[in-house]
């Protein structure tokens, strides 16, 4: 049945909104660009990775220790001046590895490549239209270019697990193998995974994520030696002392503790509105996982709820929560729906932005995860069925 003259013109006013919006971001990842390549180089978070998986094999003392580490990239650092430290697990280093075989500036286009062509390619087989701009809006929303300009790891972990939210119900050993191969290279970032996995009753998923995180231990282990993980764990705790006493590293931060940091909470206030978070974040995942099967709730719920956890999280890791808004803004057409969409999407946008973008992200986490899924279902046209990204939406 063809669609209806408001519908078409519906259609139009989103996909100019987006057009318009996606514009505006471009506009301003050139100036983020720009200001940001004059105070240091290009690849700079991608430089310890590739410096680590250079030594590995030839100075491994140096893989954790954060001077010696940083005298090897000294020459690729302009005038960049700091400790650039790696902090990644022994796993990490196996997914690195071969990248550390290869120039540093071959090796960061080629990492900085892939990681963007694999969350294209993930994200765009499941949007609707209007998929274009959508996709041109997620990666140049700020978080996004930080993740381009610095060589961060997060699309790759944000490619693993839309993947692998999606992949629960027909997937589930894929899913669990994938949640797995997320959790070795950067367990912060999915620490409540076995939270969603228990409330979704996902038992061999779960038990695929353990096996193939053990088994990743394992060989790290056997490749690197047990010596490596006994240095990475004291490097975190070195590493966390240097980041959360830093004034530098605290405005760009984007997790409640930040947020609790800038609100100058005292330490007993602190260590309350931290165990408050924490303990939301959970309830919050279990609600999710067990009352709906859409991806982008999921997504956020799972992702943004580890924020709540991990005391430290910088504004690039904001970008594990844009596959969420993509699904959203094509996804939820009935205006309501998606003007609330759009709304928390610019939120989003906000993660950037110093002090504000813990209080940004925080709220569009809040916003996406707790909202009942009859706030944005819509009432479908005659010839519709809603559906999420991966199936009929859960009411």
């Amino acid at each position: 049945m063809p669609a209806s003259p408001a519908s078409r013109a519906w259609s139009w006013v989103r996909a100019l909104v987006l057009v318009a919006g996606a514009g505006f971001l471009a506009a301003l990842a050139r100036d983020q660009t720009a200001a940001i390549l004059h105070r240091q180089p290009l690849g700079i978070d991608f430089l310890p990775m590739w410096a680590a998986a250079h030594e590995a094999f030839i100075h491994p003392e140096k893989i954790y220790d954060f001077v010696g580490l940083t005298r090897f990239e000294h020459p690729l650092l302009a005038n960049f001046v700091g400790l650039r430290p790696f902090v990644y697990p022994p796993p990490a280093l196996l997914v690195f590895a071969p990248f550390g075989l290869a120039p540093f500036r071959i090796a960061n286009v080629v990492w900085t490549v892939a990681g963007l062509v694999l969350i294209l390619l993930t994200v765009a087989a499941q949007l609707k239209s209007p998929r274009i701009p959508v996709l041109a809006a997620m990666v140049l929303s700020p978080a996004s270019v930080l993740v381009l300009i610095t060589g961060q790891v997060t699309f790759l972990i944000a490619t693993l697990a839309v993947v692998g939210v999606l992949s629960l119900k027909d997937r589930p050993i894929l899913a669990g193998v994938l949640f797995g191969l997320a959790c070795a290279i950067k367990p912060q970032s999915l620490v409540l995974l076995p939270v969603a996995l228990i409330a979704d009753r996902r038992w061999r998923t779960l038990l695929a994520a353990g096996v193939t995180g053990a088994l990743a231990a394992a060989a790290s282990a056997a490749v690197l030696g047990l010596h490596t993980w006994l240095e990475w764990l004291s490097a975190l705790q070195r590493f966390r002392a240097i980041v959360m006493n830093a004034p530098g590293f605290q405005k760009g931060m984007i997790t409640p503790t930040a947020l609790g940091i800038t609100l100058r909470l005292d330490p007993g206030g602190q260590e309350t509105w931290r165990l408050g978070f924490a303990v939301g974040a959970l309830a919050m995942v279990w609600g999710v996982f067990r009352k709906t099967e859409d991806p982008a709730r999921r997504l956020t719920a799972l992702l943004g709820g580890s924020l709540f956890v991990t005391p430290y999280a910088m504004h690039y890791d904001a970008a594990l929560l844009a596959p969420a808004a993509a699904l959203m803004l094509t996804h939820r057409s009935s205006p309501g729906a998606w003007i609330a969409a759009l709304g928390t999407g610019a939120l989003l946008c906000c993660a950037a932005i110093p002090y504000v973008g813990a209080a940004a992200v925080t709220a569009f986490v809040l916003a996406v995860s707790l909202t009942p899924e009859a706030a944005f279902a819509g009432r479908p046209r005659p010839t519709e069925t809603v559906v999420g990204a991966c199936g009929p939406a859960a009411g």
